[in-house]
């Protein structure tokens, strides 16, 4: 297990709840809705890999974990005709809706609270499917405390090995399954060996590194600062 990405996820988890309240934040140039217990949508993940994602090169698009649904509602923005978003938070499901309605693509996204894929029927065919997946590897005993935990943390990485092992059935022939992650505090090794395992080959679509002020209680750091990498997957069936 990388315990190092474990334990700044618990880091942030503790930043996130000593925040002051906010009711919107601002990501992609847009403004969009914030309700309590759902993880902002201006975090640096979520602006690189909306930004990143081939919506152009899809028609279908379907986002696994939406949160405050800034992908999804951009996936709609940029053409995509039919989009699906699901979460296995209520607030999250609601969060998304507000954000769909606020910019005028509420009638082309189709919003799901879902344990990954376990709401969608198998008729259902995506030519994009997504997930910014919860890259902390944490261990098999792992309390999750709120539905938040779920957007941080992947006990044994379990949901990992479902989202590759149950994708197959969703997708159209010649769709493409990307994963937002990062090498440095997840366990890259360990996707790669889930993605084989399951029938896909996976390469880097795009990555970005940043150096950031982060301060783990018995971590050490450089000047304070660690670099940390975002990195978009993208996986094919072999």
């Amino acid at each position: 297990m990388r315990k190092f990405g474990y334990q700044v996820g618990r880091w942030d988890l503790a930043r996130y709840r000593e925040r002051s309240p906010q009711d919107t934040f601002t990501a992609l140039d847009r403004e969009w809705s914030l309700l309590p217990d759902v993880w902002p949508g201006n975090a640096i993940a979520t602006r690189l890999f909306t930004s990143w994602l081939p919506y152009k090169e899809a028609d279908t698009f379907l986002e696994v974990g939406c949160g405050t649904g800034v992908t999804a509602v951009t996936a709609a923005l940029q053409g995509c005709s039919r989009v699906c978003a699901l979460d296995i938070s209520p607030a999250a499901v609601e969060n998304s809706r507000l954000n769909a309605v606020r910019h005028g693509v509420s009638e082309r996204i189709t919003i799901l609270r879902s344990d990954l894929f376990s709401e969608l029927g198998s008729s259902n065919g995506f030519d994009l499917i997504y997930w910014n997946s919860p890259f902390a590897e944490a261990p098999t005993d792992h309390l999750y405390e709120s539905q938040l935990d779920y957007a941080v943390f992947d006990a044994d990485y379990a949901m990992h090995q479902r989202y590759f092992a149950e994708a197959h059935r969703y997708m159209t022939d010649g769709a493409r399954l990307f994963l937002g992650f990062s090498d440095t505090l997840g366990n890259s090794a360990r996707l790669m060996d889930l993605a084989t395992t399951a029938g896909f080959t996976g390469s880097v679509y795009q990555r970005e590194v940043f150096s950031l002020p982060i301060s783990v209680p018995g971590v050490e750091t450089s000047g304070g600062d660690t670099n940390v990498d975002y990195t978009l997957y993208e996986f094919r069936e072999a």
